[in-house]
């Protein structure tokens, strides 16, 4: 059974998750586009060894009519599993590019504008916004990775797009740590015995919470250094970015485990990301939005 199969299956029964687990299935889906691939430059690696990301300082363009479609099948999902409805608020095409290109800065300043502008709740169009941005960063991270494999990355946060890694891969018997970006699926080698998030190495502050018996196959492993955690698997190789997205959704356990003992994650994104994104061809018209992340 493929992870998109698993994700559906999940979908119809597991109420737990299943509205995350419809939304991201959505996305995966219009991921499958390759029109999305259009409108991402060729990339340069020569930043990569200075630290910085390859989406930052670049220009994107994404198609209104193919980004605003996503966006009301997304509301859509949102409506039928909780129940909240916000198609009618989301159908420009405008709206649904900006969404996109603000969700991908992380610019939590214009989400809070456009939330109020919308008049939806932050918390739900931040959501959407970041499930919308998917299938884009599924795109710069499948043109950007031969760049990724053949440059050096030190950094905890994602090489494509600057984003904390959403989970870890202990791999094979060698048990390499490989974080994983749980935006645009990007993989890169790191080091272990350290916090990603703030670079702790004294063992006496790292820790793990795990399931009885499983702490050698899944665990979120702990820093008292900086309070935060990070989940962690182990994979006989690479997952697929998709396989990605089902192991986050499915090990929702180990998140509630770890904010129940007072572990979180950082609020701010790994890299302060600047980027421009433009409607291509939509039906307001070509128009351009310049965004950076409060990193």
């Amino acid at each position: 059974m493929t992870a998109i199969e698993r994700l559906k299956n999940l979908a119809e029964t597991d109420p737990a998750v299943a509205p995350m687990a419809v939304l991201q299935l959505e996305a995966l889906q219009a991921a499958a586009d390759p029109g999305w691939e259009r409108g991402v430059p060729g990339f340069e690696g020569h930043r990569l060894a200075e630290g910085v990301p390859l989406l930052h300082g670049t220009s994107l363009s994404v198609d209104g009519e193919r980004a605003a479609g996503l966006l009301q099948r997304l509301a859509a999902a949102a409506a039928e599993h909780a129940g909240i409805q916000v198609q009618h608020l989301l159908g420009s095409e405008v709206t649904a590019v900006e969404l996109i290109a603000t969700s991908i800065a992380r610019d939590t300043g214009r989400l809070a504008q456009l939330a109020d502008e919308l008049a939806v709740e932050m918390s739900l169009l931040a959501t959407l916004g970041s499930v919308a941005a998917v299938p884009l960063l599924q795109a710069c991270r499948h043109r950007g990775s031969p760049v990724v494999a053949n440059s050096s990355w030190d950094e905890a946060y994602c090489p494509v797009c600057g984003a904390w890694p959403t989970l870890a891969e202990m791999r094979g018997l060698e048990r390499q740590r490989w974080l994983r970006c749980g935006r645009c699926g990007a993989g890169w080698l790191f080091r272990g015995m350290v916090c990603v998030f703030c670079g702790c190495t004294d063992h006496k502050d790292l820790g793990y919470l795990a399931p009885e018996g499983e702490r050698d196959s899944r665990r979120a492993e702990t820093c008292e250094c900086c309070h935060s955690y990070l989940k962690t698997m182990a994979t006989l190789g690479a997952l697929q970015p998709e396989e990605v997205f089902l192991r986050d959704i499915n090990s929702v356990e180990l998140d509630i485990a770890a904010i129940q003992q007072g572990y979180g994650r950082p609020e701010k994104q790994g890299f302060a990301l600047q980027l421009r994104v433009a409607a291509r061809r939509g039906s307001q018209g070509p128009e351009q939005y310049r965004l950076r992340s409060r990193g």
